[in-house]
């Protein structure tokens, strides 16, 4: 498989009053088209910094990051932001749904930016809502949804651009442990439908289970990769 995503000797040092903190301390990492891997450490360990810049939201002090053979670090900031609207699908915690707008136009919003017609795109976000199980709940706002439904929500959004890699940021924090499953069950699945490239960020030891690989940092460095494609068991 080739690389879909590669970092070498990653450095990201962020300035506030005159103090530096070394959030990513010289990291290499290579992510093959169609892998899923999860990253975690404690908080401060540089996870999140190395989620931002892989998704082409921050820009590395030193060193390289390729996506797709691009060197993004060499972009401009209207070819970085192609670059996300285009290829990567983002999910995060908090889901940042719109409120005043029910789950169809959530989906929508993307497909907005984009400039697809109105039919196009309301035929794409229906068709996406159903294929996570919420077909009746197409017209239903954030506020009358559950936690694991507002998820499934943030996760067609960010796949209705049909995206080369999804990006989850703790994406079961503020669910249950029952809902938390349940969307690791849907995304391990869409994983292995689509052959869709993966990176996912947890604390927690049982959702990184689902990844095919877990990445270890501490101190803005990585100090274990484990490669779990013969132990995987979940469906």
């Amino acid at each position: 498989m080739e690389d879909i995503i590669v970092l070498e000797d990653v450095v990201k040092i962020y300035k506030m009053d005159g103090v530096e903190t070394v959030a990513l301390n010289g990291v290499s990492l290579r992510v093959k088209k169609g892998e899923f891997i999860a990253i975690m450490g404690p908080s401060g360990s540089g996870k999140s910094t190395m989620m931002h810049l892989i998704g082409c939201l921050d820009r590395p002090t030193s060193g390289k990051i390729y996506f797709e053979g691009r060197d993004v670090s060499k972009l401009t900031d209207d070819e970085l932001a192609e670059i996300r609207n285009k290829k990567i699908g983002f999910v995060f915690q908090s889901f940042y749904l719109l409120p005043r707008y029910n789950a169809l136009q959530n989906v929508e919003l993307p497909l907005i930016y984009q400039g697809v017609s109105p039919k196009e795109r309301r035929e794409k976000a229906k068709a996406i809502l159903e294929r996570m199980g919420l077909a009746d709940r197409l017209f239903h706002r954030p506020t009358q949804l559950s936690g694991g439904q507002q998820q499934r929500v943030a996760i067609a959004r960010a796949l209705v651009v049909n995206p080369v890699v999804l990006l989850a940021d703790e994406p079961t924090g503020n669910l249950d442990t029952k809902s938390s499953h349940e969307i690791m069950d849907l995304i391990s699945r869409l994983h292995k439908e689509e052959n869709l490239t993966i990176v996912l960020v947890t604390h927690e030891q049982d959702i990184a289970s689902y990844a095919q690989k877990i990445i270890r940092m501490q101190d803005g460095k990585i100090i274990d990769i484990e490669d779990r494609k013969r132990e995987i068991s979940h469906v």
